[in-house]
């Protein structure tokens, strides 16, 4: 009975081994994974191995790689081989149910997440994954890259025409955006508290022309904060120097007032004299109300003046970043149409409807793939293996080759 009992676990370690190698070169599970669990014991009453119903059956691993299994509880399956998970399970149904001899076990992956492909292939969509899928593999399951529709009067010389001409729109929109991008950096460099590590060399042209007229226009501008701050600074003293002057003579007038009160007391002045410099005490004092009032009004403005010097520059910044990225912006749209359209003229003089382009240039496949919700996508080549759920993004990019 014992050699009977070696020969059938020969057997099924032989048969386990097998569907491993059916199955991709030591593919480790994913979540979401599906697997069959055939669990097998050794019965002495029929002298043979007989299936486990409470064990054997199928199962998925969670979106969190977990996999729960009777009497051997919940396990981390996610990363780990069939044959890993395999000596995992039968440990912990030794050790939680205090088995001497737990039941055989065979894993076999019946199903994975499909891997999703987006960007420039004919046939975007979900497709099933299988082990050591590549992203060019995967590429070939969605049709290949994309072709663009050529409409059936392809051949005339309307179609070629159009293309050419877009092709060369799209540059010149381009080249003026890209002089408008220097124009900008090239003033940013100068608005800069620093003044920057280096000054960008400015464009010729007209962006050239605007640059400076902008730079002129903005120095004058400062010139003439400067000179209302240099003007009110002047105010002020003058202001400051009268209402000095002023409370001299309010003093005075005061002192002379209190004499005077103090004489018609005593009934040796007449009330006249009282009564005039009681007029003027009152008439210094309205002025000098009216000079601090002219001095605040001085100072705010020479507050505000200081405050528009200082925000001359930011406010020139400020724009010229946010200018900057449109421009950014604008660039990107313009360069994929400019592709889209290239890629068409390619094709087209490929049919022989249009000339060749004199420019060297070859389309490269670029690919990236995203790995988790909301992750950030990365760059791959095409025989990067991927894994279950993976969304795999394909696009072409056209580089100009060196002759």
């Amino acid at each position: 009975m014992k050699l009977l009992q070696k020969l059938m676990l020969s057997v099924i370690a032989a048969s386990a081994c097998f569907i491993g190698a059916l199955q991709a070169e030591e593919y480790v599970l994913a979540p979401q994974d599906k697997i069959n669990l055939r669990a097998m014991r050794w019965d002495p009453v029929v002298a043979s191995f007989v299936n486990w119903q409470g064990v054997s059956g199928e199962y998925a691993l969670s979106s969190g790689g977990m996999l729960m299994v009777p009497l051997a509880g919940q396990v981390h399956a996610e990363g780990r081989t069939t044959e890993e998970l395999v000596l995992l399970l039968e440990t912990q149904m030794r050790t939680r149910v205090g088995m001497a001899e737990p039941p055989h076990l065979a894993i076999e992956v019946i199903g994975h997440l499909p891997v999703y492909i987006l960007g420039d292939v004919q046939i975007p969509g979900s497709y099933p994954y299988r082990p050591q899928l590549t992203a060019q593999q995967a590429m070939a399951l969605a049709g290949g890259e994309y072709r663009l529709p050529l409409q059936n009067d392809v051949g005339t010389n309307f179609t070629g025409l159009r293309v050419q001409g877009e092709v060369q729109l799209y540059n010149e929109q381009i080249e003026a955006l890209q002089a408008e991008q220097r124009r900008l950096l090239a003033d940013l460099s100068t608005l800069t508290p620093d003044g920057g590590d280096a000054k960008i060399e400015p464009p010729q042209g007209l962006q050239g022309e605007i640059l400076q007229a902008d730079q002129q226009a903005r120095e004058g501008q400062g010139e003439r904060i400067i000179q209302l701050q240099e003007t009110l600074k002047d105010q002020i003293d003058s202001l400051e120097r009268q209402l000095e002057l002023r409370a001299n003579q309010i003093g005075i007038t005061r002192k002379d007032l209190d004499d005077a009160l103090a004489l018609q007391k005593k009934g040796l002045t007449v009330s006249s004299r009282v009564s005039s410099l009681s007029n003027s005490l009152n008439d210094l004092e309205s002025k000098s109300v009216d000079i601090e009032i002219a001095l605040g009004l001085a100072r705010q403005q020479l507050n505000r003046a200081q405050r528009d010097e200082l925000e001359l520059l930011d406010t020139a910044r400020s724009n010229a970043l946010v200018r900057l990225n449109l421009v950014q912006i604008e660039l990107e749209d313009l360069q994929t149409r400019l592709g889209t359209a290239k890629i068409l003229q390619a094709e087209l003089a490929a049919l022989g409807v249009v000339e060749e382009v004199d420019a060297v240039e070859e389309i490269v496949i670029v690919y990236s793939v995203t790995r988790a919700a909301g992750g950030a996508a990365t760059a791959i080549s095409g025989d990067t293996v991927l894994s279950p759920g993976d969304t795999l993004s394909v696009s072409r990019t056209f580089v100009t080759q060196t002759q």
